[in-house]
């Protein structure tokens, strides 16, 4: 008994021991390896915010989609399960068989698959398989403005385009919820669920435009096809704003899809790609002369019968003139007349002006990758190099940098800063940040940026190269462009690579738009007027429509004199026919900013303006006023105003105006209307 009770007594004495040590010298290290093995902490990410169309069209939202885990410690028979997942998954036997069999203890077998794959995995309820709900960008409009937008991957990180570049603002934050896993590996939540919709993204709203995206994209496609081009490119801008309102890229991607694509079809070319302007360049040539007061539009020079030597090398007119003034210099695109008129201002000057237009620089645009350009400092132009640039050639810049510059010219000489994000908004509703027009320099005068205009108009006008892009009741100002490439390989100009271009606004007396198109490499013909100037004919008409923009009065608009047989001798009747202090109203637009009903006194008028006839009917009648209607369309202004006081039974006035050629049938749209 002595013996047994000695060695208990030691027994005792050992595990005594051994918890003492446990629970001091090792406790701290137990602890938390104990917490590691049942403790769970889950990260889960917020709902991302939405991308929309300047008129609420959705363009980028997430929506919620099943996706497929396995436990595969709970799976008794893997190579059986396999069988029975195989009909509903798109993997191979073999990869599923593989995941089933694995050593951990989750394992994902396919990430946001379709409801119906879920349901009948579901509907197979095998032990060890099952099926949560994560968050999946769609994007409704598909390829439209893809490059723009960008995408994700799987786990919500934005990857391309704006889904990348504004990505803290899309993504929202992030949650943690802390639990204890049991001895099977479930989970066992230990604190309430957090409010989801705290951590939500910011939702954006774009300056785009989807209708007159869709015609761009679809205009550019055709002509593409039609010439079997490598590409196209388009711009729409906004004269007075410097608003985007279309950047299409052909050919394009559906960001629903991206893996299907290439990394180049990813790239919004027309930000993050660089041309040789070609002829297109001329306008910003002759604005920097008539600026310095070097010549007028009645300045005369001699364009060498097409043909000028300069050094061993010889400068060539797509066709042959003597003497031609800067007007008719501009409406045949010559070569030489635009270079004897760089000439008057000399390499310095043209250089400064070329840098204030804002080529060689970046724009700022919120969109990642935009590229600034080359143009060399004047000290490196060799003469030849200095005809090339005064053309076009020898510089490079984006086709959104050419935009903005020449929207400066179409602003009265006021360079604005080119912006693609219209307005940020919370989960609420509510404005976080507003984006505001940017002035960033005035360029030239308004009389140098009207005299520039006229000229451009002589392109479109027969005998210029740009006839093609003449809208019937409107004046179009625009230049075309014909830019040879650089063959990367011999790095020498190639005569069978081209850049055919069209560059306008209108209406060319007071401007609304500004349309960049440039197809790229065509093939059978590469002149900028043939390829390009009718994508930017459909691409013009639509905006115009859709704005409601009327044509100018015949008294109104720009005057030609076309009586006079003397070479050089035709005369701008109407340059100053409108006096800077009159404002000349051209076009019926809507207001930007609508006053919001509850911001109005009781008993006074409401707002109609930007309601289809229908809806404004409707609004009157709750407010039982009695609606006098002119036109059709939609309400672009009333009498008496907004926020008058108004009793039941008064008269109100309103004037409509037409969007589009179908607003006569026009119904309020719906909110996810791509049209």
């Amino acid at each position: 008994m002595t013996i047994v009770l000695g060695v208990m007594v030691c027994a005792l004495s050992v595990v005594l021991g051994r918890v003492y040590y446990l629970q001091t010298a090792r406790g701290e290290n137990l602890t938390e390896m104990a917490s590691k093995q049942t403790a769970r902490s889950i990260k889960l990410q917020a709902k991302r915010g939405s991308i929309l169309d300047r008129r609420g069209v959705e363009m980028a939202v997430t929506v919620e989609v099943p996706s497929i885990f396995v436990r595969p410690r709970e799976i008794e028979n893997p190579r059986q399960v396999a069988r029975q997942l195989l009909p509903h998954m798109s993997r191979d036997f073999e990869w599923l068989l593989k995941k089933l069999d694995s050593k951990s203890a989750f394992v994902w077998l396919e990430r946001q698959t379709t409801p119906a794959s879920a349901e009948a995995i579901r509907a197979l309820d095998i032990k060890g398989v099952g099926i949560t709900t994560e968050s999946k960008r769609y994007y409704p409009l598909q390829e439209r403005a893809g490059q723009v937008l960008g995408f994700v991957n799987v786990d919500g990180k934005g990857l391309e385009g704006l889904e990348s570049s504004m990505n803290s603002t899309l993504a929202g934050g992030s949650f943690q919820i802390d639990g204890m896993r049991d001895s099977r590996g479930r989970t066992l939540l230990m604190s309430d669920l957090p409010e989801f919709s705290k951590f939500e993204g910011n939702s954006i709203t774009l300056t785009l435009d989807t209708r007159i995206q869709r015609v761009a994209e679809q205009s550019l496609k055709n002509a593409v096809e039609k010439f079997e081009a490598k590409g196209g490119y388009a711009v729409v801008m906004d004269v007075q704003t410097g608003e985007v309102l279309a950047l299409a890229n052909t050919p394009s991607f559906d960001p629903n899809h991206f893996g299907e694509y290439t990394s180049g079809d990813w790239r919004l070319r027309s930000v993050t790609d660089t041309f040789e302007p070609g002829s297109t360049f001329k306008p910003f040539v002759l604005a920097a002369a008539l600026e310095a007061k070097k010549v007028s539009l009645h300045s005369q020079f001699d364009t060498e019968n097409g043909r000028l030597r300069i050094g061993r090398h010889t400068i060539r007119d797509s066709s042959r003139h003597e003497i031609l003034n800067s007007a008719e210099i501009m409406q045949v695109s010559s070569n030489i007349g635009i270079y004897k008129i760089a000439q008057t201002i000399g390499k310095k000057a043209l250089y400064d002006a070329i840098r204030a237009f804002g080529f060689g620089g970046r724009s700022g645009i919120e969109v990642r990758g935009e590229q600034p350009g080359l143009v060399w400092p004047p000290d490196r132009w060799a003469e030849v190099s200095f005809a090339n640039i005064s053309f076009g050639q020898g510089l490079t810049t984006t086709p959104l940098q050419m935009t903005a510059g020449m929207a400066a010219i179409a602003n009265r000489g006021m360079l604005m800063k080119p912006r693609i994000i219209k307005e940020i908004r919370d989960k609420n509703g509510d404005i976080v940040e507003k984006s505001q027009p940017t002035l960033v320099r005035r360029v030239v005068s308004p009389e140098t940026a009207r005299e520039t205009s006229w000229a451009m108009s002589m392109v479109t006008r027969e005998g210029g190269t740009g006839t093609n892009a003449a809208i019937e009741g409107y004046t179009v100002a625009g230049k075309t462009g014909t830019a040879q490439k650089v063959n990367p390989e011999t790095r020498r100009y190639d005569p069978h690579m081209w850049v055919g271009s069209f560059i306008g606004f209108a209406p060319a007396e007071a401007p609304e738009f500004v349309i960049n198109v440039m197809i790229d490499e065509p093939k059978g013909t590469h002149y900028g007027g043939v390829v390009a100037a009718p994508v930017f004919k459909d691409i013009m008409r639509t905006a115009l429509s859709l704005r409601g923009v009327m044509p100018l009065a015949d008294e109104d608009r720009f005057q030609f004199n076309d009586e006079s047989d003397e070479p050089g001798a035709e005369e701008v009747v109407l340059l100053g026919s409108v006096a800077d202090d009159v404002l000349v109203l051209p076009t019926v637009r809507l207001p930007d900013e609508l006053i919001d009903d509850e911001d109005l006194a009781e008993g006074s008028a409401p707002d109609f303006r930007g309601l289809t006839l229908r809806a404004a009917l409707q609004r009157a009648n709750e407010r039982e006023l009695l609606p006098s209607v002119d036109g059709w369309g939609r309400v672009i202004s009333q009498s008496p105003a907004p926020g008058t006081p108004m009793e039941p039974g008064e008269v109100i006035a309103l004037v409509l105006s037409p969007a589009t050629r179908d607003a006569l049938f026009s119904v309020e749209p719906s909110p996810g209307s791509a049209l």
